[in-house]
């Protein structure tokens, strides 16, 4: 697995899933070690939400993989450097990213590894 096939998957019906996404050619996605990323707003005197990754379809064995047709993809994006991290914790290496800068542009350099967090269940966004 690379970490350039780490996405989040956003679905028409407004799920949003995180996993290994790659095209198989016939107009499908193939998603793998997949999890649901579930918003908290423990508080609500603040704006901010945590992020945390669940179980997707956890009674099933989805975790190794399933497809699905392009055409119920809203879209996938790039997750930042606090969920990869979150989520290279349970299927990943565990290499840890710095933080994501705020809305710039990516520059080509390579992410430099940082102290892991001490949150193992969300991510303060």
């Amino acid at each position: 697995m690379s970490m350039l096939d780490i996405k989040i998957v956003r679905l028409n019906s407004g799920e949003e899933l995180i996993g290994e996404v790659k095209d198989d050619g016939a107009n499908n996605w193939v998603i793998k070690n997949v999890c649901q990323i579930a918003a908290s707003y423990a508080d609500p005197t603040q704006a901010t939400a945590r992020i945390g990754l669940a179980p997707f379809m956890p009674y099933s064995k989805v975790k190794d993989g399933f497809t699905v047709s392009k055409t119920f993809v809203a879209f996938l994006v790039e997750p930042v450097n606090e969920l990869l991290n979150e989520y290279n914790k349970v299927f990943g290496s565990g290499l840890v990213l710095p933080p994501s800068p705020a809305q710039q542009p990516f520059d080509g350099s390579k992410p430099q590894p940082v102290a892991p967090s001490d949150s193992h269940a969300f991510v303060k966004i």
